[in-house]
């Protein structure tokens, strides 16, 4: 370099710090930064595509129709769950479906008791407690069809006795009813 660019460099040190920071900020930024914004414009791209935008100006995704169905089967007008859940209607249909899949198994029911009816501001939560007699895979079998089903069940705990070549089960089950809305004028 000749002497007469080391001074003027020398005396312009600021302004050529300034102009080294600056490409090695575009540098960076080329290098950097423009990849992870092409892999993010990517992404949201697909799950735009998916239904799953991330733009908060655009509408929220409906639900799918599995989805749909899941929740309508699960649900009940707002006054018909909480009336029914008082009366116990709720709960008598639980034991109903509960004890007809245990038959359905060759478990034997023993005995079947309400339990709490829980009155919550979006759903009623329906609880019983049932004794069955029968095999460990009976049993087993009855949880695989529980879970097969399209309602909102929940095994909150069991327990198994042996006795005699026999298994006494005891379950203790609660199912979440959803509570509709009125719809709105």
């Amino acid at each position: 370099m000749s002497p007469a660019w080391k001074i003027v460099l020398q005396r312009n040190r600021a302004a050529t710090l300034a102009v080294v920071v600056a490409l090695l900020f575009a540098l960076v930024h080329t290098v950097v930064f423009r990849p992870a914004l092409a892999r993010y414009r990517r992404a949201a791209q697909q799950a735009t595509e998916l239904g799953m935008p991330l733009d908060a100006v655009s509408a929220p995704p409906s639900a799918s129709a599995r989805v749909s169905a899941l929740l309508n089967d699960n649900s009940l007008n707002a006054a018909v769950a909480e009336e029914q859940g008082t009366s116990g209607a709720l709960t008598a249909g639980l034991l109903d479906d509960v004890t007809r899949l245990a038959a359905r198994r060759g478990l034997e029911v023993l005995a079947t008791e309400q339990g709490l009816v829980t009155q919550m501001p979006g759903s009623v939560q329906v609880r019983a407690h049932l004794k069955l007699r029968g095999s460990y895979a009976q049993f087993v079998g009855l949880l695989a069809d529980l879970a097969r089903t399209r309602t909102l069940y929940g095994v909150d705990r069991f327990a198994l006795e042996q006795a005699g070549g026999v298994t006494g089960i005891q379950v203790w089950i609660s199912q979440i009813i959803l509570k509709r809305a009125a719809a709105r004028r």
